[in-house]
């Protein structure tokens, strides 16, 4: 998929689409392989990648280069520079955009570690005393 078929969906589709107006045309197009790598692996019964799924996520990764962003995918939640403190909050940013996962629901890691967990927790035979 190209750079030029995902700007033309996101300028057809989307509201907030700063981020992605913001970077470079290398970076969008960085961005976009990216995020059709990372959907690849995340999503590989998936295949081909519909523009719209790509374009979200595209546009989360460049969003995901914005300096407070990054500090929030560290758990940061304030840091103040005289006084030389950082708090840290629960969670993280998440690296499936909010649209996509809507659309397309756990990913196959998350799968697959959940198929592991019930595995793990089921019992065969016997009995507890």
């Amino acid at each position: 998929m190209d750079r030029q078929e995902v700007a033309d969906w996101i300028a057809a589709n989307m509201l907030d689409t700063d981020a992605w107006d913001r970077a470079s045309e290398q970076k969008q197009a960085v961005a976009v392989v990216q995020a059709e790598r990372n959907l690849a692996r995340w999503y590989p019964e998936i295949s081909p990648m519909a523009v719209s799924i790509v374009a979200f996520q595209a546009v989360w990764e460049l969003q995901g280069i914005d300096p407070a962003l990054k500090y929030l995918k560290h758990n940061v939640k304030t840091i103040t520079d005289n006084g030389e403190s950082v708090s840290y909050k629960d969670g993280e940013r998440p690296a499936v955009a909010p649209d996509v996962r809507e659309l397309l629901g756990p990913t196959a890691d998350e799968i697959a570690a959940e198929e592991a967990e019930q595995t793990a927790q089921q019992q065969f035979g016997g009995c507890l005393i």
